[in-house]
């Protein structure tokens, strides 16, 4: 055991050490060195993807980042083998030998720690907590002076500008000390907050799986500053992969420090229908809307700054959105709409500054009954079908913070709203009044550097008219930083130009569709790629479970430019990502 591990800690440390080696000159980074570029950008997002940075300490650390991109850092390296005797009572842990090793023209002991059955029992029973012996002879390597070294400030040189605020210094071709440990958790400003996460948190590429034949990786761009935009569309018939392939994405995403949110509305993300990897990996929050209202308020005037003052909608145009809402899903006519129009109205109206809630609009419909005729029976009618909704209290008290903390939450990396629980029109209202809330939320701070992943499963069932959330989602969804990742059995029942909103999503997979749809599906791939319906016919009828074709923008590794391609791809299990992760 012991000479086992000997071979694979020098064999893993020279290797480790040869990737990460810092830049040896001081030019800037040529293209005909990609493989070091590489080793050096996944230890950019290593670090990145789990630091917590106070907001006086920002603008450095960015800065010190980009330097390590560039391999412009110091590393040092040690290795300890730990073993555990079962024959041995020892209590305690403690150094026993030292090996010593060469990497790169330095000698390096590695040190050898010994304990017994006893510690584990300590470890195991008691939580006691033990301090591992280290070797003080690291191997240690120093990146070469960078030509613009001499120009940078000390921290005690940092003065402020003449408008009051700090001229930061330039590290000295090293990471800040505590940059991979945990930080202040000190805030700073809401600008500075968006600006960090857009520069270290997006994920340069996610793994789709892999071609068949063959065994090439086939990525989505995500991070690419040429992509139009970050949306993602799932086609294809029931039992083919769709829901498993979205555990799949978000599985990679969160393991790039990404949260998402889904808003389930099909059951197919209850607990009992993620896999175990999955758990495992982001540690899902189930927010069970039965259980517990959803925080937000259908009826908020929504606000929007114009020259720099933020100016809250009309009533009239809250009340034309919710009546809205609810005729798309109840398919009011349009007596009714104008009755449910009216009574919102009206309650906007009379809330002065407390908000309208979804239990002031029975008693406010109520009001327009007693005025007999056309009117109120409208307004009858509107009662009989949305008094079931209101009366399971899907909505609680109103919190406008809620949506950000779930995008970053670090211990939970993914949260779901689930709607079981409710009848499908209930469901639907409910996505609908939280699509609206996060558009809106996310207007007026969100950024396209830093992505917020929403995935709706089964998409077709949602409103896609032109005002619809989810069009205004798709259409302008990237520069308030949305990404969508969008699945559906069936387009037959949506307009072109609907058709046409969801085939704005940048990258499409295709599994096998249905029979029916077949002709659809093979008409949207030609399009794309320019190649005869009848070819994509019979591509699509081969697919098997856990294929599918993925059609979007692929990254030239040679010139770093995207263009579109169509590769066949097989997912790779949950099983498989999580060992190599």
């Amino acid at each position: 055991h012991l000479d086992k591990a000997r071979e694979q800690l020098e064999n893993g440390i020279r290797h480790l050490v040869t990737v990460f080696m810092p830049r040896s000159d001081g030019k800037q980074i040529e293209d005909e060195r990609p493989d070091q570029r590489y080793w050096w950008l996944q230890l950019h997002r290593l670090i990145a993807s789990k630091a917590e940075i106070a907001g006086r300490d920002q603008g450095r650390v960015l800065t010190a980042l980009e330097r390590l991109a560039e391999g412009d850092y110091d590393v040092e390296w040690r290795a300890t083998a730990v073993t555990y005797w079962t024959d041995q009572d020892s209590g305690g842990i403690s150094q026993v030998d030292i090996w010593p090793c060469s990497f790169e023209g330095q000698e390096v002991g590695i040190g050898v720690v010994s304990s017994g059955s006893e510690f584990v029992r300590l470890l195991c029973e008691k939580k006691e907590c033990f301090s591992l012996p280290w070797m003080e002879t690291p191997a240690s390597f120093e990146a070469a002076e960078h030509p613009h070294d001499t120009d940078t400030l000390d921290d005690s040189e940092m003065n402020p500008d003449e408008n009051g605020g700090s001229r930061v210094a330039k590290p000295t071709g090293q990471t800040s000390p505590g940059l991979g440990s945990e930080l202040s958790d000190e805030p700073g400003t809401d600008s500075e907050a968006e600006q960090t996460a857009g520069a270290v948190k997006v994920p340069d590429r996610i793994l789709l799986g892999v071609t068949t034949p063959g065994s090439r990786k086939v990525y989505w761009e995500f991070g690419h500053s040429e992509l139009n935009n970050r949306h993602l569309l799932i086609f294809g018939s029931s039992g083919m992969g769709k829901t498993y392939t979205i555990q799949c994405l978000l599985f990679e995403l969160g393991r790039s420090g990404q949260n998402s949110l889904i808003v389930d509305y099909t059951k197919g993300f209850f607990d009992n229908q993620l896999e175990d990897e999955f758990r495992g990996q982001l540690q899902p929050v189930q927010y069970v809307i039965r259980k517990q209202p959803l925080s937000i308020n259908p009826f908020r005037q929504q606000a929007e700054s114009i020259s720099g003052e933020l100016l809250p909608e009309s009533a009239s145009s809250t009340a034309q959105r919710v009546s809205g809402v609810f005729s798309e899903v109840y398919s009011f006519g349009d007596q009714q709409k104008s009755a449910l129009y009216q009574a919102v109205k009206a309650g906007l109206e009379q809330s002065g500054t407390s908000a309208m809630t979804l239990g002031d609009l029975i008693p406010l419909l109520e009001e327009l009954i007693e005025q007999k005729g056309t009117v109120g029976q409208s307004a009858g009618s509107v009662v009989s079908k949305i008094r079931p909704f209101i009366d399971q209290n899907p909505f609680g008290e109103e919190d406008p913070e809620s949506w950000e903390r779930l995008f970053t939450d670090t211990t939970h990396r993914c949260h779901i709203v689930q709607l079981a629980g409710f009848m499908k029109d209930a469901a639907r209202l409910v996505t609908e009044f939280s699509l609206i809330d996060l558009y809106w939320f996310y207007r007026s701070r969100g950024t396209q550097h830093c992505p917020r992943v929403i995935v709706l499963d089964e998409v077709q069932n949602l409103d896609h008219r032109e005002d619809s959330p989810l069009a205004q989602l798709l259409r302008e969804g990237r520069k308030f930083g949305f990404s969508l990742i969008l699945a559906t059995q069936i387009m037959s029942n949506l307009d072109k130009d609907e058709k046409d909103r969801l085939f704005n999503a940048a990258h499409k997979l295709f599994f096998r569709p249905a029979d029916t749809e077949m002709r659809t599906y093979a008409e949207i791939s030609a399009v794309s790629t320019g190649e005869k319906p009848d070819v994509w016919l019979k591509r699509l009828a081969s697919l098997k479970k856990g294929e599918c074709y993925s059609l979007g923008p692929s990254l030239n590794e040679a010139t770093g430019k995207l263009a579109v391609k169509a590769f066949r791809i097989r997912i790779n299990s949950l099983a498989n990502r999580s060992a190599h992760a």
